[in-house]
Order: C-alpha cells, then sequence, then structure tokens
C-alpha cells in the first residue's frame, strides 16, 4: 500500500467535493489499494481480452439550477481507483499554458498536490476584470453539454501525445471503451478531479493555435474569454475556435455566448450596495477556505446585525432566488438554528442546493427538528430527486442516525419514487447494525447479485461479527470477480 500513498492522498482530499461519494470505495481504496491495483494491472490491463474488464459503470444523475439533471458515471471502486492512480501517475503531463496571453485556470498539480479549483477560478475571474477594463472588445461562451459529448477517440489520442507512457494511453483507451460499453461520447464520469483535469486539459488545442490573433485568451475548463482592441480580430478568433471544436464534435452554447464592447457590458440584474459587500465576504470566505482547506473559515468572517437582518429578509422573499439562497447557506451557518426553519423550503425549490444544505446542516444544533423536517420531506416530495436522495441518506448516516426519525428516514430514503441503486448503496453502506440495516444488507449478499447495492452492503456488513459477516460475504463472493474481490478486502477488516 506504501507504493500507492500518493493516489490514496489524492483520493481522499478529493472524495468530499465529488459528486456521489460513497464510502463502499473510500473503504476500499484507503486500505486496499494493493489489492485493488494487482486485479487492475494484472488482470485488466495486462491480462487476456475478455478474461477480466472494467465494468460497465452505472449512470448517475445529478441536480442542476433550475430542476436540470447532470448525467454522469459513478466509477465503480476498481475503475475509481485506476483512474486516480493513472492520472497521479502522469501529473506533470498536465501543465499551464506556456504563454502569459494564452492562460488555463485549475485542474493541475502543484509541488505534489491538485490545485484548489476555488482558488484558481478566482484568480481566473479576477484577471477576466482586468480585461474587462483593459480592452475595448470581449468575448464569452462556454461549450455546450462539453463532458457528454467529448468523442473517446479524440481524448485517447490527446492523452497518448501527453501521457508519459504509450501503455498508460493504451489503458486508459480500453477504460474508457469498457467502462461505457463501447459508446464513443459520454464516456468520461463527472465531478472528480481526474476527470476534470483530463476534460480541462483537453482543450489545450484551443490555447496553444496560432492562428487566434486576439490579445488575451483566458479560459477556466470550457469558459472562454477572449480580449482585444480589434473587433473584426475578436470575431475571426471567434469564427475560428468554431470551426476548431467543430472538428472535435463540439459546439458553443449560445444562450450563454456574449461578444461585444467591454464598455457595454451591463449586470444583468441590479445589485443594491449591500448584496454586492456580501458577495464580496462571500469570496473571501471561499478563498479563505481554499487556501487553508479549513472550512471553519467562514465562520471567522464575522458579520454585523444590518448583514444578518439583510440576509434573513432574503430568506422570508416568497419569490427567493437561487443564488440569494446560496449566498444565505455560505454566509449564515453561525446561525443554523434560526435559519434551520427555512430548511423545507429550500429543498423544495432548489435540489441543486442538497450539497450546500448539508454541510450548512453540520451547524444546526437541533437534529431532532432537522430529522423531522427530512422525514416530511421525504413523505411529502415525490419529485425528489437521485441527487436529494443520496446526499439526504448521507445526512442520515453523518447527523441523524442517532434520531427518532431515522427508521423513517431508513425506509422512505430506500422506498423513495425516484430511488436508484446509487441512492439505496448509500443507505446499506452506513455501518451500523440497528434500524434493520443488517437485515437489508443480508437480503442484499445472499442473492449473490453483482452491483451496487451488494458491494455497499459488502462495505456495511464490516461492522458485523465476522463470522456472521464471512459466512454472508460467501455468497455473496460467488457472484463475480467484482464481488469476490470486494469479499476478500472486507474479510480482512
Amino acid at each position: 500500500m506504501a507504493g500507492y500513498q500518493e493516489t490514496i492522498n489524492f483520493y481522499t482530499s478529493d472524495f468530499p467535493h465529488t459528486l456521489f461519494p460513497l464510502n463502499t470505495n473510500k473503504v476500499l481504496i484507503e486500505n486496499f489499494s494493493y489489492k485493488l491495483s494487482e486485479y487492475i494491472y494484472q488482470n485488466i490491463t495486462h491480462g487476456s481480452e475478455g478474461t477480466h474488464t472494467f465494468l460497465s459503470q452505472t449512470k448517475a444523475y445529478a441536480s442542476k439550477p433550475k430542476f436540470h439533471l447532470r448525467r454522469t458515471q459513478k466509477l465503480d471502486p476498481v475503475a475509481d481507483f485506476f483512474l486516480y492512480d493513472l492520472i497521479y501517475r502522469n501529473r506533470r503531463q498536465f501543465s499551464k499554458s506556456k504563454t502569459k496571453n494564452r492562460t488555463n485556470f485549475g485542474y493541475r498539480f502543484h509541488s505534489g498536490a491538485p490545485i484548489s479549483t476555488t482558488q484558481s477560478y478566482m484568480e481566473f475571474k479576477e484577471v477576466v476584470n482586468e480585461g474587462l477594463k483593459n480592452f475595448r472588445f470581449y468575448a464569452k461562451f462556454d461549450i455546450s453539454s462539453y463532458f457528454n459529448s467529448i468523442y473517446h477517440h479524440d481524448l485517447v489520442m490527446w492523452f497518448n501525445d501527453v501521457a508519459s507512457s504509450e501503455e498508460d494511453a493504451l489503458f486508459f483507451d480500453k477504460f474508457l471503451r469498457q467502462t461505457n460499453s463501447g459508446r464513443t461520447v459520454d464516456c468520461l464520469a463527472q465531478g472528480i478531479y481526474p476527470a476534470k483535469m483530463l476534460g480541462s486539459h483537453f482543450l489545450s488545442f484551443i490555447d496553444n493555435a496560432n492562428r487566434l490573433n486576439s490579445d488575451i485568451l483566458y479560459r477556466f475548463m470550457d469558459d472562454f474569454y477572449l480580449f482585444s482592441n480589434d473587433m473584426d480580430v475578436l470575431i475571426s478568433d471567434f469564427s475560428e475556435i468554431q470551426r476548431m471544436l467543430g472538428d472535435k464534435g463540439l459546439s458553443i452554447n449560445p444562450s450563454k455566448t456574449l461578444l461585444g464592447k467591454t464598455s457595454s457590458l451591463k449586470r444583468t440584474r441590479n445589485l443594491d450596495d449591500m448584496k454586492i459587500k456580501l458577495l464580496r465576504v462571500r469570496q473571501r470566505g471561499i478563498i479563505g477556505s481554499a487556501v487553508e482547506d479549513d472550512d471553519e473559515d467562514w465562520l471567522e468572517l464575522g458579520l454585523d446585525d444590518e448583514e444578518i437582518e439583510y440576509l434573513f429578509s432574503l430568506l422570508k422573499r416568497e419569490n427567493i432566488e437561487e443564488e440569494d439562497a446560496e449566498l444565505v447557506l455560505s454566509l449564515m451557518r453561525e446561525k443554523g438554528n434560526d435559519i434551520l426553519e427555512y430548511i423545507p423550503d429550500l429543498l423544495v425549490k432548489f435540489p441543486n442546493l442538497i450539497k450546500n444544505i448539508f454541510y450548512f446542516c453540520e451547524h444546526v444544533e437541533d437534529k431532532n427538528q432537522l430529522g423531522t423536517f427530512v422525514r416530511n420531506f421525504i413523505e411529502q416530495n415525490a419529485a425528489a430527486t437521485e441527487y436529494q436522495l443520496f446526499w439526504l441518506a448521507k445526512l442520515l448516516e453523518e447527523q441523524l442516525i442517532n434520531t427518532p426519525s431515522t427508521p423513517n428516514l431508513i425506509s422512505g430514503l430506500y422506498e423513495a419514487q425516484n430511488a436508484t441503486d446509487i441512492s439505496r448503496a448509500k443507505i446499506l453502506e452506513i455501518a451500523d447494525k440497528r434500524f434493520g440495516l443488517s437485515d437489508m444488507r443480508e437480503e442484499e449478499l445472499r442473492t449473490g447479485a453483482s452491483g451496487w447495492r451488494s458491494w455497499s452492503s459488502a462495505a456495511g456488513a464490516r461492522v458485523e461479527k465476522k463470522s456472521n459477516r464471512n459466512h454472508l460475504l460467501g455468497y455473496f463472493a460467488n457472484g463475480s470477480s467484482m464481488n469476490e474481490l470486494i469479499a476478500d478486502c472486507i474479510k480482512e477488516l
């Protein structure tokens, strides 16, 4: 395991920031990286084709603003470890743009560790603001459904050019082909740092194009800004970039494209002075949290009575906007109990903010009341999304497990209309023997099925008495080579 400690560190540092952080993967990667690596590099990458393969991955849907969904893959423990290990080993190949006027921000390593995405994004916004001040014309645009549109073979050909070995490129090709069942698009998981590195640096062919003549190009992932004092140059570059992206099967999102004079740029909404001030406070908090890697930095910012009153006024608005709700959840964490009564309304209105709500609730002292609110939400909202059900199950595991609502929460989350194998796996992996969880896991393990519910049941069974656990894992292990690998790992705990 010592040989993979850096990969483990990479994985665990990213784990809380991912879309669907399942402890099943974390337990296996932290404790059995050597077993996972043997399985991958002896059986899959170097084994005979068809004997052992990367499994086809399960699709999952995270919530986006305005009730849109983001389609992604939830990688199983083997695929997860492989991708983190592959990208860590090739981390030096992901570098910042070489020229000063062509800069890509975010998603690379510095001094052996991944740089802070949040801090890098703030740096990106700062230079963009300077560009708006210093140039007469600008273009702002992004790529439509970027991650879901990347073509498998284009990604592999690019990686073959930058990878530290041709063998790694062959492994990566096999990984994409097998995990996506041969589909040539929508092949890359979203919401994890290694995939973000791949997606960000794949677009470096735009940064390095010598046919572009604008004074400045700034890019954060697929968000582009061009600056020039010549409108004709700007339009020419914008057209050229569209042609270059078109060669890769990618398209610009027309609804988010802005092109014109920097002097004519206006805010889309009228922001009052207090909100502007609080947005700046929030920005300082994000940077502080990113630099120190300590979420408690938020609480040290301090808000005066007028600012607190203003934030409460936002909450009380009947038609509160999502970004205002996010601002409140970010800045009012020390007022957890005072904000608690608004949580049910935010759950209904903003599925996309469920992760923000999860972290906000760490500062709510009245867990019993919080449990009641969550239970009522589940019972009264059949349209709760997979993403909400997953993060509410995580909330149950980490904050509500000892409240009176727990039995109802377990059954409600597990049987919800939109519950999926991924959201149910979050329940089954809870390492607790109470509330019928042991019986639920036993039912899954005895079937010998191979999938997320059985894998997470195996991980959750680590709290059972060793003799009982290993007996059940025997049935489970017969289901597949993946089951056998997971069973061998859990038996050693």
